[in-house]
């Protein structure tokens, strides 16, 4: 669900090192529905050791690392690769995690301790900018908690992962045209019960909705 999927740049954002490109890159994919996707990948066990925004801030340091892996092809391919970044990230500390158990694993280290910094432009996204979008994950995240059950997964493997019908269809056991009806009510239902728990949250702490 990128915030801004139609965002042009001149240029290819990911041979840029400036840090206005690389903010305007990120809030273009839409971090509170990212910071949605990775919590509801995590876990009891990731749970007790690392948060969402953790995870979404280890993810784009990966990212910033490994960028020219990735071929430019507009918002919704990168945040598809974004997405797997966070997702690998996840299988990581979770073997990890599985292997301090069993006392074979050393302890893990992130990109940020082990190169002492943040690469400059990572440094634009800033804590009080993770700490909006967080609140805004929280408001979609009860907006989407909201939905009737048979309606909730399809809205979030379509409008949150993006998953094509055909693989919603296949992974839920359902048809085709029974995705796209559910997901037709379901994401109208959401954004109804979004916007107004947007329009109930105090002002200063209101995201930008989805």
């Amino acid at each position: 669900m990128p915030a801004d999927p139609d965002l042009h740049f001149d240029s290819d954002p990911l041979r840029s090192d400036s840090p206005d490109t690389w903010e305007r890159l990120v809030q273009a994919i839409g971090p509170a529905s990212m910071l949605v996707c990775i919590e509801n990948r995590m876990g009891a066990n990731l749970r007790r050791r690392y948060s969402p925004e953790d995870i979404w801030q280890e993810t784009l340091l990966h990212v910033w690392r490994d960028r020219s892996r990735c071929t430019w092809q507009g918002v919704r391919a990168f945040r598809r690769w974004v997405l797997t970044v966070a997702y690998n990230r996840l299988r990581d500390l979770a073997e990890h995690g599985a292997a301090e158990k069993r006392g074979g694993g050393r302890p893990d280290r992130s990109l940020a301790s082990r190169s002492g910094s943040v690469p400059p432009p990572v440094q634009s996204t800033t804590p009080s900018r993770i700490a909006s979008d967080a609140e805004e994950a929280r408001l979609m995240r009860a907006a989407l908690e909201s939905l009737p059950e048979e309606l909730r997964e399809v809205v979030r493997r379509r409008l949150f992962e993006e998953q094509p019908v055909a693989e919603v269809a296949a992974a839920l056991g359902l048809g085709e045209s029974a995705v796209k009806h559910r997901f037709r009510r379901g994401a109208e239902l959401y954004r109804a019960r979004l916007e107004a728990l947007i329009s109930q949250a105090p002002e200063e702490r209101r995201g930008s909705g989805a």
